[in-house]
C-alpha cells in the first residue's frame, strides 16, 4: 500500500512539472522554481532578470552594504540572476568586495561568460558558480565575512538528496562555520521560499546559533550565535 501511494504521489509530480514545462514554453517565459519543472529542466531554461517590483532583493543588499560602507570583504552570494547587478555594482566601490556568486542556472552562468568577456574587470572581484548550492562543502569555500541565503526555502528537493551534501539545515550550519568574526548572514522575507526558509531560521534563532542584529527593509541580518 505505500509504495503504490508513493508512486501514486511521483505520477501527480511528474503530471504537474510537465503542465509547469508546457506553460513556460508555450508562454516563452523563464521558469522559476526547479520544484515546478524539475531540477534539469529548471538548469537548463530558468534565467531571473532584474524585476525590481517583484524581487528586490540584490538591490535592497546592494544598499545595505553601501549604508554600512562594506568594502573588501569576501561576500558569498545566493542566486545571481542573469542580470548579475551585485556584480556590477561591485566594481563601482572604491574598495571592491571579493564576491562569490552561485547559480544552478546555465543561461545565468553563460550570461556572466558573455559580460565578462566583455569586460573583464568585472571578473577580478566578482566569481559566478554553476552548480547546485547544496553540492558545497567546507573545501569548497572560503572563510566568509557576509554571506546572502536569500532564496532559501526555494531550490531544495528531498529527491536530490543521493546527489548533494545538505538540506537547508545544514547548509546553514556549512554557512555558519565559515563565517570570519563579526560575520553576518542575512535572509529575504519576501522571496517566494519563505514559508519554508523561515521556520527554519527560527528553529535556528531559538538554539542560540544565530541572533538577529538588524534588519533593512525585506533584509534580516543575522549574526553567529556562538
Amino acid at each position: 500500500m505505500v509504495t503504490t501511494f508513493r508512486k501514486t504521489v511521483r505520477d501527480i509530480v511528474f503530471t504537474n512539472r510537465q503542465l509547469a514545462r508546457l506553460y513556460y514554453f508555450v508562454s516563452f517565459s523563464r521558469p522559476v522554481l526547479p520544484q515546478w519543472v524539475g531540477a534539469d529542466y529548471y538548469r537548463e531554461k530558468s534565467s531571473w532578470e532584474l524585476q525590481p517590483e517583484r524581487c528586490p532583493c540584490d538591490l535592497e543588499f546592494i544598499e545595505y552594504l553601501q549604508k554600512m560602507n562594506i568594502q573588501d570583504q569576501t561576500i558569498f552570494h545566493f542566486g545571481t540572476g542573469s542580470h548579475h547587478i551585485l556584480g556590477l555594482e561591485n566594481q563601482k566601490l572604491e574598495k571592491p568586495n571579493e564576491i562569490i556568486g552561485i547559480t544552478a542556472s546555465a543561461p545565468e552562468h553563460q550570461e556572466y561568460i558573455r559580460l565578462s568577456l566583455k569586460d573583464r574587470l568585472l571578473a577580478k572581484y566578482y566569481k559566478v558558480i554553476c552548480t547546485d548550492i547544496f553540492t558545497l562543502t567546507d573545501r569548497s569555500l572560503p572563510m566568509l565575512d557576509v554571506v546572502s541565503l536569500f532564496h532559501l526555502g526555494e531550490f531544495y528537493m528531498p529527491e536530490d538528496a543521493p546527489f548533494v551534501h545538505h538540506n537547508e539545515e545544514s547548509l546553514i550550519a556549512l554557512f555558519l562555520s565559515k563565517l570570519n568574526p563579526g560575520g553576518k548572514i542575512l535572509f529575504y522575507t519576501k522571496s517566494i521560499g519563505w514559508g519554508n526558509a523561515e521556520p527554519i531560521i527560527k528553529s535556528f534563532e531559538a538554539q542560540g546559533k544565530i541572533h538577529k542584529i538588524e534588519e533593512y527593509k525585506n533584509l534580516l541580518v543575522y549574526s553567529p550565535g556562538f
